[in-house]
């Protein structure tokens, strides 16, 4: 468990079977310290759940300052730092100490929202975290698997009651709507078991887990063709070709 404030009540719960480490998931020198400290202590890693979740700590609609002539002061993006920056952190660090694992390879599941794909206005912020979430999974997951034999996917949660939601929103949402953490919970075991999955968002609601579809090219083959890798491009890039089956082939050029 990696976390900026440890949890009594899960320590308690699950006792010698799990260790908490102070991390601000938002910095990446701590999330490397935490993952050079569970390599260290075991020997690998086989599953990073980056989990770590906040809300919107200001407005980027700054409705408070209208009719001012002053420049409003910087949005405080500590929502995208721990929300969006933090995947992307978690990411990198298990793809090094995975690579070292005695079988190369491991699972990333990740937590992104509903919000992903039907934005909330209330959390405009949050909801661009998340979007982004949803598509750093779906556009990494092929390069990861047939490179580091590395799975990623997403959950997206509905209503949820947690500490991230105020208690005077959960008070006012019909019971029938709130999802239960058992149903988040089925949907991260089901991906870190379920080998066939990779690239994969799940929306948890209710009680159901719900594949998001690959939306439609709406262009035919040039919305293909503008989404679809160049190899000579992605070698420029990251070092070697893609590896990914339908990627262009194309002679190498330098920049």
């Amino acid at each position: 468990m990696a976390d900026i404030r440890e949890s009594p009540a899960l320590t308690q719960e699950f006792g010698s079977k799990a260790k908490f480490y102070e991390t601000d998931v938002a910095s990446y020198d701590a999330q490397s310290r935490t993952f050079a400290a569970v390599f260290h202590s075991h020997g690998r890693i086989d599953a990073l759940c980056a989990n770590a979740g906040i809300g919107d700590r200001g407005s980027i609609y700054i409705l408070n300052h209208r009719n001012k002539d002053e420049i409003p002061p910087a949005p405080d993006l500590r929502c995208t730092d721990v929300d969006w920056k933090g995947v992307l952190y978690g990411t990198q660090l298990a793809i090094h100490f995975m690579r070292k694992n005695p079988t190369p390879g491991g699972v990333i599941v990740t937590t992104a929202s509903v919000v992903a794909m039907h934005p909330h206005a209330s959390y405009a912020e949050y909801n661009g975290t998340k979007a982004a979430v949803l598509n750093f999974v779906r556009g990494t997951a092929g390069v990861l698997k047939v490179k580091e034999n590395i799975r990623i996917n997403c959950v997206m949660p509905g209503i949820v009651d947690t500490a991230i939601v105020p208690r005077q929103m959960i008070a006012a949402v019909d019971p029938d709507d709130i999802t239960p953490v058992s149903t988040i919970v089925s949907a991260y075991i089901r991906l870190l078991d379920d080998e066939s999955l990779t690239g994969q968002g799940i929306e948890c609601s209710i009680d159901k887990q719900l594949p998001f579809p690959d939306p439609p090219m709406l262009n035919g083959k040039h919305t293909k063709r503008a989404a679809t890798v160049w190899d000579p491009l992605f070698k420029i890039m990251h070092g070697e070709n893609s590896g990914l089956e339908d990627a262009i082939p194309g002679e190498d050029f330098t920049l």
